[in-house]
């Protein structure tokens, strides 16, 4: 499978641009792609996995799993390629969130049983020479759907909100939980752009 390093670099580079926090990573990333593409074959491989890795470690929220996203390259060798290293990301990154709701936590699982299955059709084209990138991926992403799918059991409910009135999300969340400082999560999930002035029908955790 003959990738385009430097597309594959430039993505990932775009990825910790976006979700490395810590300072140090980030410059430790930005020197490691720099020099993995000079690297070929399976060197390559396996220092953008190693990359990706740091990459989706620095996932800590649903939003920030929404970025870590497979973009489609013009070569299929290059999609390929990406769509495996994408599939490892969503399995390291999905178990660490603390999915607030079942809905969330659901489409997490959809995402990566969705990734998993391209990504093992892409390894397994790949032959013999793959065995054990199969076995180890495959293993990642049961592992990974069984901790988030247990993640969905013990979320909350989503609950539909009808208000009648746009009111703050401060307003709201004392209203609905008691507590105005939950009006952060209430604005995530409703998907508000607006946190002063909430939608009149939203949905919100039941509790």
């Amino acid at each position: 499978m003959a990738a385009d390093r430097g597309a594959i670099a430039a993505w990932l580079s775009g990825l910790a641009g976006m979700l490395v926090t810590d300072a140090l990573d980030a410059v430790d990333l930005a020197n490691r792609l720099s020099d993995a593409t000079a690297l070929e074959g399976q060197a390559f491989a396996a220092e953008a996995l190693a990359i990706m890795r740091v990459i989706a470690e620095s996932v800590a929220s649903p939003s920030a799993f929404d970025i870590l996203a497979v973009p489609s390259f013009t070569d299929a060798d290059t999609s390929a390629a990406a769509m495996v290293l994408g599939t490892f990301g969503l399995c390291v990154a999905a178990p660490r969130i603390a999915w607030a709701s079942r809905p969330q936590a659901r489409a997490a699982r959809v995402r990566i049983v969705g990734h998993g299955e391209a990504a093992l059709g892409v390894v397994s084209r790949a032959g013999g020479a793959a065995v054990d990138l199969y076995r180890y991926l495959s293993r990642l992403i049961e592992i990974a759907v069984l901790i988030v799918s247990e993640q969905a059991a013990n979320a909350v409910p989503i609950v539909r909100v009808e208000t009648g009135v746009s009111l703050p999300s401060s307003v709201l969340a004392y209203q609905l939980y008691g507590d105005a400082a939950r009006a952060q999560s209430l604005v995530d999930i409703a998907r508000s752009a607006t946190p002063m002035i909430m939608p009149i029908a939203f949905e919100a955790l039941e509790s």
